[in-house]
């Protein structure tokens, strides 16, 4: 089993996260710490921010995501990852006095998005900054990445998603699945759980059980779930 200090949950747009972050936080009587972002990124959906967090770039941004060449990317991409290194920052304080911390989601995550909506030039920069703050993260102990087809996150967002997502082209949403697959189909700093969520209720006690079992005995190294 995994000593579970650290429990960050990862997914695609819809997956989950949040809800399964809240589950465990109670299951382990851990820390939680959620996104403290107004949007997951900058081509996620927005929802209200804390007061003095967010984006200040993130309307502008919205505004020219059509264009070939987006001049606010970089711009909102750094604040995305100065927000989310400063709370990753109070994590590793927290944790002199935490036995146990959750979060919904990798620190790493907003590369991802770097990847996929910053030009060469713009990336090279991110990148730097990147590898400067990523000196200072806090390990995690255990990430679990919810995964869904193609489809089902479509269907997810069309159901659930706000204006803004379902503003989206669904090419765009397909370069954003690619980019999550890749990103943890290579993933090898932490140990790994990927969990197939199509078949999962996180408001069923019996599919959380399972769940938790499955993280409760998670040995090193990666490995996949898919209840049936």
């Amino acid at each position: 089993m995994t000593d579970l200090k650290y429990i960050a949950v990862e997914g695609l747009v819809k997956s989950g996260k949040t809800k399964l972050a809240r589950i465990l936080a109670e299951e382990f009587k851990a820390r939680l710490f959620l996104d403290n972002q107004g949007v997951d990124s900058a081509a996620q959906h927005s929802r209200p921010a804390p007061a003095g967090q967010g984006n200040p770039f993130l309307k502008d941004y919205y505004e020219s995501f059509s264009s070939g060449y987006n001049p606010m990317a970089l711009k909102t991409q750094l604040i995305f990852l100065i927000n989310r290194f400063n709370q990753q920052l109070e994590m590793k304080q927290k944790d002199l006095f935490q036995k146990t911390m959750v979060s919904n989601y990798i620190f790493y995550k907003d590369g991802i998005y770097a990847h996929t909506v910053l030009n060469d030039e713009d990336l090279d920069i991110y990148k730097r900054i990147l590898g400067i703050f990523a000196e200072r993260i806090h390990p995690c102990s255990l990430v679990v990445y919810l995964q869904t087809s193609f489809s089902e996150m479509l269907q997810r967002i069309h159901k659930q998603g706000n204006e803004f997502e379902k503003r989206v082209s669904s090419e765009y949403w397909r370069e954003i699945f690619e980019a999550y697959n890749y990103y943890f189909f290579n993933y090898k700093l932490s140990p790994l759980l990927v969990v197939n969520v199509e078949k999962i209720d996180f408001n069923s006690r019996k599919d959380i059980d399972g769940l938790i079992h499955e993280i409760k005995n998670h040995k090193k190294g990666n490995s996949y779930y898919a209840p049936a």
